[in-house]
């Protein structure tokens, strides 16, 4: 198994959410467009933080299980219309996270309290998906979210879409705590930042904090995982 397997990338990036405290029991899912193909790559059920290369199924953009024995969530359709709706989509993250599923209980987008926020500035959109009524087709909720990067689902969790694998799994950490500070934030009447500072930080941030973080984690990983990286051939 070869790093750059995208397979292999994708047990990675759930271990990095596990440890970044965005585990979703053997919930949620996360997925990686195969370049140059018509299918993607995307987690099986399972923990998180237990997730090796065997555990990622390949679906066709139908949502069809194409390649993989592991079971797969009915779930991964919407990942599938996310990637026929946009095209510069690379990867798609669901996650039920702690902080951020308290937070989506309430009808409001995450605030601009702490540094890293800004990075969902003019990002998110706000779905209802409350159990009562037929879900929303995935086309429709890609629609929807038009050229933003975070659908927050009404008690429920969120989606992530990024152009790279790596750029949406820190985007999905980042949200968890994003949800945290917002939340604790207003506990004690603190504030947000001034737009134009929001905006002034969220191409710094997508320009160093993205790529560095990234490069951070999957080092850590390195040392806590071996049992994944014992797998590279």
């Amino acid at each position: 198994m070869d790093e750059n397997d995208p397979r292999f990338r994708v047990a990675a990036a759930r271990r990095i959410l596990a440890r970044g405290g965005c585990d979703s029991g053997v919930a949620g899912h996360v997925s990686v467009r195969v370049p140059g193909t018509d299918v993607f790559d995307v987690s099986a059920f399972g923990f998180f933080d237990e997730t090796t290369p065997e555990q990622v199924v390949t679906s066709d953009l139908d949502g069809n299980v194409v390649r993989g024995d592991w079971p797969a969530s009915p779930a991964i359709k919407f990942h599938a219309a996310f990637y026929r709706v946009r095209p510069e989509v690379g990867s798609v993250i669901h996650t039920h996270s702690h902080w951020l599923s308290t937070f989506v209980t309430r009808d409001r987008e995450i605030g601009m309290y702490n540094v890293a926020s800004v990075l969902f500035h003019d990002e998110q959109i706000l779905h209802a998906d409350d159990g009562t009524k037929p879900p929303v087709p995935g086309d429709e909720m890609a629609g929807k979210l038009g050229v933003r990067s975070v659908v927050l689902i009404k008690n429920h969790g969120a989606i992530v879409v990024s152009d790279t694998l790596e750029k949406a799994t820190i985007l999905a950490l980042t949200l968890e705590q994003a949800a945290r500070y917002h939340l604790e934030a207003e506990a004690i009447d603190g504030t947000e930042f001034p737009i134009a500072e929001v905006v002034r930080a969220k191409a710094k941030y997508h320009q160093h904090y993205l790529p560095q973080m990234w490069s951070a984690c999957y080092r850590r990983l390195r040392t806590s995982d071996p049992d994944l990286f014992n797998l590279v051939t």
